[in-house]
């Protein structure tokens, strides 16, 4: 590892250096005076036709050419259904900003205009990575999970946990705002979202001190699809999707879009249907003084599920100054899950093997999950530079019901236990913000604002035992958890641009109160136990910082740092137990603290003509890492979740962008990380003299990601997406390599308003998860898998007077189709 980062870092350092100044504008339609994103912005040497550099504009309209030496150039400005311009630029040692340049729509260009290439697959910016997902051929028909499961460095388990370069501690946004997701609700959110509905995921695993310090491995916002060009425009689709041995998925959309000088406008519908088959087995080794036991388990699983999921929203532009937006996003549905399971328990110590248990227990279950996430925004413009204020109020609510039966039968088939058990959790919140811009200069911005969030999380469960004459409740399962949070956070930042170097300092402060309350049950009675954590305060400042240089030949370097927490909640900090499986019994811990990590990163992004390039290395430190740890209590496995460690990762991650051959674009990955894991030890549960050691651990892991798209015709087109994970290190063991192939393609007719998409997901049915760990009196090995292999086809019908954002059309027809590298 030392080797590649000096490598690295010399190679980065001794590029050779020029004087150059950059070139800036801004271009803006010549009738609405809207900015334009994604122009294609081409500078020339004056008298030549080679390109000097490419780059495309900004959500803002401003391009950016960074280091451009001496002499006459030719500057060409060109947009999909626009004139194009030409500009000569004459560099003479000083900046130049060539200030707002109107370009006009060209009608005819327009009824003409063919666009046969795909979208630039991903493009920077200061603090973040953005990925187009609008063309995703393989994810058609799918959900949000299986957009993210292709994008570089995002990983997407069988449970639909999310993390970001092997690190679970993420926060998933939707339109940049938490919407209410935490762990335990979004993965039934992710899935049911419809993947037709994203424009693009960003990623940012820096997050400035602007946004919440929330997930120790930074953010990944998810951006939903609207249009902004005069006129209306909706589409509808519809699919079946087909996995190996499961029933046939159905999935419906449809949206519509409208848009004017005083009214935007969307609503966006889905519905899913799915049913999957998946499965697993455990093979466990316990060990006393005495004897040797072997616990085999294997099982089969049903999991199915349908909703609805609806997003809609209005913008309201009082005039050119004031805006004031209204918007939201539900679900509605339900899902049923049975799972069978096979236990074998036996003596090996013995000869013969003798088998001490062998039973089978089913479960099956029946669940709801409503959603809503409303959001109501104010904006005021004081300037054209960019100086503004933004207030938001966001509530949402997320519920999530079931009930559910465990039912054991022995070996012969005769029922030895049958329960009952009901859950309903709530997870309410509030979120008022207010932010504030100061566009002091051309070069520098200063950032301010306040954000307040309010929640409280509820969860109840109760058994019931049916194998008495009458059922009876069972005290050990009842329980009734209410968490009460905070959040006041004021934050600053200010950034600037010094000819070729750029930087942004924030600092964040945060007050965090929390408490809560949790009844149970005494012992095997009725009688009413109230526990819980009294009323916490917690303050804790979030310093980051940006740097930036531009090199000469569009190239640029940066490093940055942030401080970023992990706080517990939800499942992790109830201390309620778990018996769906008597074997493996599961529980939070209340005293959990929060987990703070640094980051530090240094990444060097250059563009080519066609091909583009980024190099990351990174370095984390966390401390007081919250890890879910084992034990054996009586012979029966427990789990619960502990503040056991001090943990380090490092690691260098490539992602490049590639065009070949005219018909063939490349969006490719590789992450190499170190990891360690300090020894330490936690106490046990039941017996506060006892600590149980947790031996340290290092690893070097790596994985990759390829995602090609091609060009065989004007209407045909194709995508394969390919991944792999090296084994790695988890708390108490590892996790065995693991890879997948997607693959689609799609047809496009009636002018590319009617197009066809087949795919199948997991081609190889190689989509399995493999752990081996142990601890003090017991060595396990585990496999399961959600789903098999999946065939799908969906169809999509767009209409309408206008023709889809035009970005859109842009960055399929950009030129040099290079990297925006983002700007101050």
């Amino acid at each position: 590892m030392k080797k590649i980062v000096f490598i690295f870092l010399i190679s980065v350092l001794s590029l050779p250096l020029m004087a150059a100044v950059g070139i800036k504008g801004t271009i803006v339609d010549a009738d609405d005076q809207s900015p334009l994103d994604y122009v294609n912005i081409a500078l020339f040497k004056q008298g030549s036709k080679t390109l000097v550099t490419g780059i495309t504009t900004d959500n803002n309209g401003v391009f950016t050419i960074p280091a451009v030496a001496n002499g006459k150039y030719n500057l060409r400005i060109s947009y999909v259904g626009y004139s194009t311009i030409n500009q000569v630029v004459e560099v003479a040692g000083k900046p130049i900003n060539l200030g707002i340049i109107k370009i006009t729509e060209d009608s005819k260009k327009l009824g003409e205009v063919e666009v046969v290439g795909q979208n630039s697959q991903m493009r920077f910016g200061i603090d973040k990575k953005v990925f187009s997902v609008d063309q995703n051929i393989a994810a058609a028909g799918g959900s949000a999970s299986d957009v993210l499961k292709n994008i570089p460095s995002v990983t997407v388990d069988n449970e639909g946990n999310v993390s970001l370069r092997k690190d679970g501690n993420v926060e998933v946004w939707i339109n940049g705002k938490a919407s209410g997701l935490t762990a335990d609700n979004r993965a039934q959110v992710l899935q049911q979202m419809p993947a037709e509905s994203i424009e693009s995921v960003e990623i940012m695993t820096n997050p400035s001190a602007k946004f919440s310090p929330e997930g120790s491995a930074g953010i990944i916002n998810i951006v939903m699809k609207e249009q902004h060009k005069a006129g209306y425009y909706g589409s509808v689709s519809g699919g079946l999707t087909a996995p190996d041995n499961g029933k046939l998925g159905q999935n419906l959309g449809a949206s519509i879009n409208y848009s004017s000088s005083k009214f935007d406008a969307y609503i966006n519908l889905g519905y899913r249907a799915m049913s999957f088959n998946g499965g697993g087995k455990t093979d466990r080794r316990n060990w006393t003084e005495n004897d040797i036991t072997s616990l085999n388990q294997s099982n089969t699983m049903n999991t199915s599920f349908s909703g609805l999921f609806m997003r809609a929203g209005i913008d309201y532009h009082l005039d050119k100054k004031n805006t004031m937006g209204l918007s939201g996003f539900g679900m509605a549905g339900t899902g049923n899950q049975s799972t069978n399971t096979q236990y074998l328990l036996t003596d090996i110590t013995t000869s013969p093997t003798s088998v001490l248990r062998d039973y089978s227990q089913i479960n099956t279950g029946h669940g709801t999950r409503p959603s809503l996430n409303l959001n109501m925004d104010y904006k005021h413009d004081f300037d054209k530079k960019g100086s503004n204020i933004i207030g938001s109020v966001s509530y949402s609510n997320h519920n999530r019901g079931g009930d559910n039966n465990y039912l054991q039968k022995n070996s012969a088939g005769t029922p030895t236990s049958n329960i009952s058990q009901s859950t309903d959790s709530k997870n309410t919140e509030w979120d008022i913000k207010v932010d504030y811009t100061d566009k002091i200069s051309e070069s520098s911005k200063l950032e301010t604002g306040w954000e307040s969030t309010i929640s409280n999380r509820t969860s109840s469960t109760s058994g019931i035992d049916n194998m008495t004459s009458v059922p009876s409740d069972i005290p050990s399962y009842y329980d009734n958890f209410n968490y009460d949070e905070q959040i006041h956070a004021g934050y600053l930042t200010y950034g600037n641009k010094i000819d070729k170097f750029s930087y942004q300092l924030g600092l964040r402060g945060e007050l965090l109160t929390k408490k809560s309350t949790n009844t149970s049950k005494i012992g095997d009675t009725n009688v009413d136990t109230i526990q819980g954590i009294p009323s916490k305060n917690f303050f804790h400042i979030f310093p980051s910082f940006y740097l930036s240089y531009s090199l000469p030949n569009d190239a640029e370097l940066q490093f940055n740092y942030s401080n970023r927490v992990n706080r517990p909640r939800g499942q992790q900090i109830n201390p309620f137990k778990n018996f769906s499986d008597s074997t493996n019994i599961s529980y939070g811990n209340p005293n959990l603290k929060p987990q703070y990590s640094s980051s530090v990163e240094l990444n060097y992004v250059k563009n080519w003509n066609a091909q583009s390039l980024s190099t990351s290395l990174y370095y984390h430190n966390t401390d007081d890492g919250i890890q879910n740890v084992r034990f054996l209590h009586n012979g029966v496995m427990e789990s619960t979740y502990a503040n056991v460690t001090k943990s380090q990762s490092a690691g260098l991650e490539l992602i490049s962008k590639n065009r070949l051959f005219k018909i063939l674009s490349l969006t490719s990955s590789f992450n190499l990380y170190y990891s360690k894991l300090d020894s330490s030890k936690y106490v046990n549960p039941y017996d506060n003299s006892i600590k149980i050691p947790i031996a340290g651990q290092s690893n070097v892991s790596w994985s990759a990601n390829i995602l090609a798209n091609f060009m065989l015709s004007k209407t045909f087109s194709g995508q394969i997406t390919g991944e792999y994970d090296s084994r790695q290190i988890i708390a108490q063991g590892t996790q065995d390599p693991k890879y997948s192939l997607d693959l689609g393609v799609r047809q496009t007719f009636l002018n590319r308003d009617l197009s066809v998409s087949l795919n199948v997901r997991d081609l190889l049915n190689s989509d399995r998860t493999k752990t081996t760990t142990s601890g003090s009196g017991f060595s396990q090995y585990s496999s399961s898998y959600f789903h098999g292999r999946m065939f799908g086809i969906s169809v999509s019908y767009n209409f309408g007077n206008m023709k889809p954002k035009m970005s859109e059309m842009k960055k399929k027809e950009a030129a040099p189709d290079a990297m925006d590298n983002g700007e101050q």
